[in-house]
């Protein structure tokens, strides 16, 4: 394996039931599968290390988690099927998307990695997808056998060009998700029922996001593209 490999950073989660951090293999894996090489960034640290953070990296993954504080978008009120986020991980990744940004670092977000970043860019969530929208089932209902659905995505965008393909099967484990767009964000896939699946900001080497889980998904091409396409741009900005 390449030692000539970029490190892409891949923040983590925390276990509900004790006091220690959580990532899921897949998140790793997928990095290492895109060609990267994958190191987890603890969020339990004190900002002033966010910089050494970013130095050591070539571009950050956000991954999944719970959900965001709603007054950061307006909204006094948790909605009562919210689950909190640890308050510290959501002030550590928020102060790192403003730092990856300013450098102009390659991000992609999943999942929560996708609202953080809306979020970050003045953008808005529907706390609770089944209160708005009810033709389609987002959340992950049925354990044994997880719901998927076609996606539309628009191939002239940077990661529909990775991934290739207009109609995409996507994985769907989700209760909030977009609902007004952030600053500079450009809307590049939808399901069927009109719900924000992915964005990107053309501006910028890399910094797009997309609701589903692709890291679940790696044996199929398409799902392994938004990570090769994190790899590849963050080597041609390091190259920079």
């Amino acid at each position: 394996m390449s030692s000539t490999r970029p490190i892409i950073g891949v923040t983590i989660d925390y276990a509900d039931e004790a006091p220690r951090y959580m990532s899921a293999f897949t998140y790793a894996e997928a990095v290492e599968k895109g060609g990267g090489t994958p190191i987890l960034l603890p969020y339990r640290v004190d900002h002033s290390l966010i910089p050494q953070y970013v130095d050591m990296c070539a571009g950050i993954l956000f991954t999944g988690g719970n959900d965001l504080d709603p007054s950061l978008y307006g909204e006094g009120e948790w909605h009562p099927k919210a689950v909190k986020i640890d308050p510290k991980r959501q002030a550590f990744e928020l102060a790192l998307i403003a730092e990856v940004e300013r450098r102009r670092m390659p991000a992609l977000g999943v999942c929560l990695g996708s609202q953080l970043m809306n979020v970050h860019r003045g953008g808005s969530l529907v706390q609770f997808l089944p209160d708005e929208y009810k033709d389609l089932e987002h959340r992950n209902i049925n354990k044994q056998s997880p719901e998927r659905h076609p996606i539309t995505l628009d191939t002239a965008s940077q990661l529909g060009q990775a991934i290739g393909k207009r109609d995409v099967s996507v994985n769907t484990y989700h209760k909030q998700a977009i609902r007004e767009i952030g600053k500079g964000l450009r809307v590049i896939a939808t399901a069927p029922d009109g719900v924000i699946e992915a964005f990107e900001d053309p501006t910028l080497p890399l910094y797009a996001a997309v609701q589903w889980h692709p890291e679940r998904l790696l044996s199929e091409p398409e799902h392994v593209a938004p990570f090769k396409l994190l790899v590849e741009k963050s080597i041609e900005s390091k190259a920079r």
